[in-house]
């Protein structure tokens, strides 16, 4: 049963402080019971390596695409609230994940953490 204004205020600050100055802090989160570990980031830095992958591609749409996660990228963060998380080197317990991974996840689904290794 999900229940209203679940959110975190101290995670939302921890996200909060990454958008603003780029702090990067290792975290563990229980998403639906599921661990997840990496490196907490910037929606900044999240937008712009979306946009680093799809430049990559040669075909228009891709780059188009790209484009649009560069525009993004200006000014996310700027927020005062923060409604989503961005972690890099993402690992899932019980999945294979590619090691350079980058994840993104509401804030509200995040039910625990963990700071540090």
């Amino acid at each position: 049963m999900r229940h209203e204004n679940r959110e975190d205020p101290v995670l939302e600050t921890l996200v909060i402080t990454a958008n603003h100055h780029d702090i990067k802090v290792n975290l563990h989160l229980t998403v639906d019971g599921v661990l997840v570990s990496g490196t907490i980031i910037s929606a900044k830095e999240y937008l712009m390596e979306c946009g680093k992958r799809f430049e990559k591609n040669e075909d228009d749409e891709a780059k188009l695409l790209s484009q649009k996660f560069y525009e993004a990228s200006k000014g996310a963060g700027d927020h005062k609230a923060a409604a989503y998380i961005h972690l890099k080197n993402v690992q899932i317990k019980g999945n294979q994940v590619p090691p350079s991974s980058y994840w993104r996840c509401r804030i509200e689904d995040v039910s625990g953490f963990v700071i540090g290794n």
